[in-house]
């Protein structure tokens, strides 16, 4: 028996490749041209591909923003700290294990390379609990609100922080005991964890999305040719897509980590409207080529399509946030790549199916028994759309469009409950201040000293601000030295604390000449109600009123605040811009005013509902969730698109819809199943992208099918227009 084993294994082996070679012979070239060209771009993808998401210090804007010019300002006036880790260590404060812990914590902490400095209660800082209540500097800056608690700020190398960061928590895990709890927060921090979930989503979600589409594509159409030829397609328009963004310097960021879905989602829209006028086209006699009369039907329709994406994708090019146009750039290029896969490579899979029998599934008759009860209620679907758009209208005044960082985190998380924490008691957002006195004189006068220090406990007792670092804050310190501190003129004393020995502290909060001080605000999120530019404004006022000119504001906090506002102006501007455009579109393909109109009444609906739902039920809209109307407007308008050039064939839209509507439900139902998969990420605001997204492509499904043609009857204005020409 043992003889035969090899025997058996080699004949098994001689089958198989028969097999591989019958399969090889009866496949047209061009299709195994496309799946080695989709092997191969997988294998460029791994290894010249950058797939981990970039998130840094300057992941909102570029340094070449409007925003960010304050930000280069204040760093050419002053020495910059912002890459500071906090860590809350709670514990009995007063105790000798606690001492004990916070000294062994800071020598290892220290220890890594990448660490800059640590600051804590008994490294490089007050020494004890008592001397750090009395001191002006330390109670700022290690104690917390509640006492429980004092902090160690650890300052990172910028170059070093994606891989310091891991560590640290390492070393804090470690650390962790019933009697010393630790908790993290600081810039480095979040936007490590930002990172580490955008990575696992687009791994989990990438793999899922792709068998998810493949399931429901076969259990739709059960051809393993429009299923092998659906995810080559697909995949390649992803890979290819991404390869171009490369070579152009795009880096996958917040909103390029979802790119590779959306180009999937557009490409496979293309080919679900192609597969079903191929359906269509074959059966009939005359036809001898029904692939190439589907392309002819089909592709003037998703040209538009692809064209109103494109313009809608390049719309973002104005905005002057770099996610918001890194994601414009990518679905400009994607949209384009989409549609010459979908019409360049698919339909050489489609000429192989031959004249095989086609096979109805469970999905084709679930979805045929939903239109006909869909389309038998068509007057209570419609009033359920205008019902829900009416509710949600309201929600369109109560949206959030200035989130905390918070947001990006899970309510019940160990990350958020952490963030929450050191931002209750001290803040956790950095707002920097450059102030400079009304007279022109240096800021450290006798006069502009004493009412710096108003300033300060001005801005101290405003509600959004956790804690305060300032001129007169750090001078108070050094006059709390032993010896010579208390009697040494204050120039003396900032040109001891610019010396390297002391970290060149003051160089970061007073310029060179005395005409600029900086006050270091560490803002709180948590219970904040109004938006951060009002707080900011806010600000501003307190320090006009204590006799100070506010030159400069900087920080992630005022960056929020700015792409907060850019975020909303896109909204409200960019959906306006995108509307009369996309009626434009629908003007030139229809030549009908009264068919135009009816479009962008439609279109209308989709962004109204959507945000009016995230409005009412106050769901935060960050910058990865903004966009989801956009991409689902790009799927109503496409639905309409191929039912405009069907009505100008046709004239009726009952006929259209019976044309159209398991196209449009297809593709409804496999998008709105595939960015479900989004509800289940542990990152918040990629559940926020997955859901708008589901209720924005069977909104504008049932906006297709319905509502436009019900506006188009409603809407008289050809009939008027003739009428006038009549009577002229």
């Amino acid at each position: 028996m043992a003889r035969k084993k090899p025997n058996e294994l080699k004949e098994g082996l001689t089958i198989i490749s028969r097999q591989l070679l019958r399969i090889y012979r009866s496949l047209p070239r061009e299709v195994i041209v496309f799946v080695l060209l989709a092997i191969l771009s997988v294998a460029c993808l791994v290894n010249f591909v950058q797939l981990a998401p970039t998130v840094d210090n300057n992941f909102f804007f570029s340094s070449s923003d409007p925003q960010f010019q304050s930000e280069n300002l204040i760093s050419r006036l002053f020495i910059r700290k912002d890459s500071q880790m906090i860590i809350a260590a709670t514990g009995k404060i007063t105790g000798d294990y606690y001492r004990d812990q916070i000294t062994r914590l800071s020598r290892t902490l220290m220890a890594l390379e990448g660490v800059a400095s640590v600051n804590s209660l008994t490294h490089a800082g007050p020494g004890n609990i008592r001397n750090a209540i009395n001191s002006p500097l330390w109670k700022r800056l290690i104690i917390s609100s509640d006492r429980k608690s004092t902090n160690l700020i650890v300052l990172l190398d910028e170059d070093k922080m994606s891989e310091i960061v891991p560590k640290i928590e390492k070393i804090m895990s470690a650390f962790e005991s019933d009697q010393f709890h630790l908790r993290a927060a600081g810039l480095p921090y979040v936007v490590e964890l930002i990172k580490r979930n955008l990575m696992r989503d687009i791994q989990l979600f990438s793999l899922l999305a792709c068998v998810i589409f493949g399931f429901l594509i076969f259990m739709i159409f059960h051809s393993k040719s429009v299923l092998c030829g659906t995810l080559v397609s697909c995949l390649s328009a992803c890979m290819w897509t991404l390869m171009i963004t490369e070579l152009i310097n795009i880096p996958m960021g917040l909103l390029t980590a979802n790119l590779g879905t959306i180009i999937f989602v557009m490409t496979l829209s293309h080919i679900i409207f192609l597969i079903f006028n191929w359906r269509a086209l074959k059966p009939d006699p005359d036809c001898r080529d029904p692939v190439g009369a589907a392309i002819k039907r089909t592709f003037p329709p998703s040209f538009w399509s692809m064209l109103t994406t494109f313009l809608g994708f390049m719309s973002l090019l104005s905005v002057s946030a770099k996610p918001l146009r890194d994601l414009g750039i990518s679905g400009a290029i994607g949209s384009v790549v989409a549609i010459a896969v979908a019409y360049g490579v698919f339909p050489a899979f489609l000429r192989i199916i031959g004249n095989q029998k086609r096979k109805r599934g469970r999905i084709e008759h679930y979805e045929k028994k939903t239109y006909q009860f869909i389309d038998l209620e068509r007057q209570f679907v419609m009033l359920a759309i205008f019902v829900t758009c009416l509710l949600t209208l309201p929600g369109l005044t109560m949206l959030d469009t200035d989130p905390s960082l918070l947001s990006y985190f899970s309510k019940s998380s160990e990350i958020h409950e952490g963030l929450s924490y050191i931002d209750q008691n001290g803040g956790s957002s950095p707002l920097l201040l450059v102030v400079r006195s009304k007279d022109n004189e240096k800021i450290h006068t006798d006069k502009n000293y004493n009412q710096l220090w108003k300033l300060q406990e001005s801005l101290e007792q405003h509600r959004a601000v956790g804690s305060a670092i300032s001129l007169p804050v750090l001078i108070a310190q050094a006059q709390d030295t032993p010896f010579f501190g208390w009697f040494l003129p204050r120039e003396l004393l900032l040109s001891a604390m610019e010396m390297p020995m002391n970290d060149a502290i003051a160089k970061s909060f007073v310029t060179k000449d005395r005409k600029y001080g900086l006050f270091l605000l560490r803002m709180i999120e948590s219970y904040r109600t109004l938006p951060r530019l009002d707080i900011i404004g806010e600000i501003r006022l307190i320090v006009e009123n204590e006799g100070f000119y506010p030159e400069i504001e900087g920080g992630i906090y005022s960056l929020q605040g700015h792409l907060a506002k850019l975020v909303a102006s896109s909204l409200v501007g960019g959906l306006g811009q995108l509307i009369l455009l996309f009626g434009l579109i629908a003007w030139i393909i229809s030549r009908s005013l009264r068919v135009t109109l009816s479009v962008m009444a439609g279109i209308f609906i989709i962004p109204l509902t959507v945000l009016g739902c995230f409005g009412v039920y106050r769901i935060p809209l960050d910058i990865i969730s903004a966009p989801a109307s956009n991409v689902a407007i790009a799927m109503g308008i496409d639905s309409m698109i191929h039912m405009i050039k069907a009505f100008r064939r046709t004239k009726n839209w009952q006929i259209v819809r019976d044309e159209l509507w398991q196209p449009i439900l297809t593709s409804m139902f496999v998008v709105a199943i595939g960015f479900s998969i989004f509800l289940f990420s542990t990152f918040p605001p990629t559940k926020r992208f997955g859901g708008a997204i589901v209720l924005g492509t069977i909104l504008a499904a049932l906006t297709a099918l319905y509502i436009m043609p019900l506006m188009y009857n409603r809407i008289q204005i050809d009939k008027w227009l003739a009428n006038l020409r009549k009577k002229k």
